[in-house]
Formats: structure tokens, C-alpha cells, sequence
């Protein structure tokens, strides 16, 4: 088994994600921003964002959306796990911390039916 080498061990997705593209705002403390999704599983999400303003790690913040089908907006609490410059983006994973149990049964049902996203597929940076 290879291991993972960027992150921490606790930091891994233990979980496939799928593409999904749609609007997500995240805020930061007093901070609003619009970015958006570039893919989803039910326990988190990468984010593209503004490359302006970089995040630490391990920072909190709390994810708006309506995901795609659902017809519901979802709230949820979330850790920066990662957050790099992609492109003339930033590309941000974020592990969810708090979700209510209906918010993760929207989540784990929309996975469920886009299934895995093709591996190592990636959006183009260009």
C-alpha cells in the first residue's frame, strides 16, 4: 500500500469523491467568499476559490450550498486541510466537522448516485 505523503494520516480521505461544480460560499470568521465546488463526498469537498487569499490549515470555516438536486441548502462546518494555488486559482480540501444527520443523508445520497469519479481524473489547472 502506498501512503499518502502530503498531509497527516487523520487528514486522508477515507471516502471517493464525486465532480460536482457548483457555487459554495465559505466564510472565514468575518470573512465571505463565493467559490466553487469542484467535487463532494460525505465527508468533505474541494473548493476552488480566489488565489488571492490563501489559508492555513487547519483553519475552520462554515460551507453554504445548495447542492444540485437536493432542493435544500445545506450548512456545514468544516477544517482546512489543504489550500494551494491551482491555476490562476486556489484549490482548498476541506474535511466537514459538523453536519446534521439530514444535511449527511442528502450528501451521502447525491455520492451514491453519481457514483466515483473516474481516478485520477483532475481539473486542468490551465
Amino acid at each position: 500500500m502506498q501512503l499518502e505523503r502530503r498531509c497527516a494520516e487523520r487528514d486522508r480521505r477515507h471516502d471517493g469523491r464525486v465532480l460536482a461544480v457548483f457555487a459554495v460560499c465559505n466564510r472565514i470568521g468575518a470573512r465571505v467568499q463565493l467559490g466553487q465546488a469542484e467535487d463532494i463526498a460525505p465527508s468533505g469537498i474541494t473548493l476552488r476559490r480566489p488565489r488571492d487569499v490563501p489559508v492555513v490549515p487547519h483553519t475552520p470555516l462554515t460551507l453554504l450550498f445548495d447542492l444540485p438536486g437536493a432542493g435544500a441548502r445545506i450548512s456545514v462546518g468544516g477544517l482546512v486541510i489543504t489550500d494551494r494555488r491551482f491555476g490562476p486559482f486556489r484549490r482548498t480540501g476541506v474535511r466537514f466537522t459538523e453536519i446534521s444527520p439530514e444535511s449527511a443523508a442528502l450528501l451521502a445520497e447525491f455520492c451514491a448516485r453519481r457514483g466515483p469519479s473516474p481516478r485520477g481524473m483532475t481539473m486542468n489547472p490551465r
